[in-house]
């Protein structure tokens, strides 16, 4: 690093500050600002590792601005940015294989219990009409169908079962009035952006970091229960004495 920066009257510890001041500056910005504006929810390895990706390259730019402002450089030097995004890669390799070692050596210790779900399981033939936010029928379907609602900005995600397939419809309305205007026992809100059909609840999780649930037709997909609706939830759903 002498070598690199001898043009450089900064002292060596001043600029190593810089750097890792730049590097935390990047984590807290991703962290803190990205991840709760766009509800980013690492709940899926895909997931984890493309957000891996946007954190590399929001450190990799941070210290690349510091590397220019020291040397006097374009910041558009590209050979000099993939020169930084290398020795960014070096230096961060093995923080986050170990990060992810501990994860997952944390996962497996946690103690995950199945819970039995006190809800009534049977498939209602009843039909349920979805309004958009100005009271416009979008979709009329069986209840039976609807597997969860996920709210995105102003719009709603309505996920169903069709022909042995899982679809999506999108709908102009927020998830509070759509609770108010759907007023079903089994539509319980789980998470600010996630209300479930009880009816298509085939497993519950509880974790040391709280309830997760899955639903029919897709196993894959994990939903989390969030501290906020976690009391309702259990009164609601989860089996007494377990």
């Amino acid at each position: 690093m002498n070598e690199w920066f001898h043009s450089v009257d900064t002292p060596l510890f001043a600029i190593l500050t810089f750097f890792c001041a730049a590097g935390m500056a990047a984590l807290a910005l991703t962290q803190f600002v990205i991840r709760s504006l766009f509800r980013v929810e690492l709940t899926t390895r895909i997931g984890f590792f493309a957000w891996l990706l946007v954190e590399f390259f929001f450190i990799s730019v941070a210290v690349h601005t510091v590397n220019i402002i020291l040397l006097q450089l374009s910041f558009f030097n590209l050979h000099e940015y993939l020169d930084t995004l290398k020795y960014t890669l070096m230096v961060l390799v093995l923080p986050y294989f170990l990060a992810i070692l501990l994860l997952f050596v944390q996962k497996q210790l946690v103690t995950v219990e199945e819970l039995t779900i006190k809800v009534n399981r049977s498939q209602s033939s009843e039909s349920v009409t979805i309004n958009d936010e100005n009271g416009k029928i979008v979709v009329r379907m069986p209840v039976g169908n609807i597997l969860y609602f996920k709210s995105e900005d102003n719009y709603i995600f309505l996920y169903y079962k069709s022909d042995h397939e899982v679809k999506k419809e999108l709908i102009r309305n927020n998830l509070k009035k759509l609770e108010q205007d759907l007023n079903l026992p089994n539509f319980i809100r789980i998470h600010r952006s996630y209300m479930i059909n009880t009816q298509n609840l085939v497993s519950i999780l509880r974790t040391s970091q709280g309830y997760r649930v899955k639903m029919d037709a897709t196993p894959d997909q994990v939903l989390v229960v969030s501290a906020t609706y976690q009391r309702a939830f259990e009164d609601r759903v989860v089996q007494p004495g377990v």
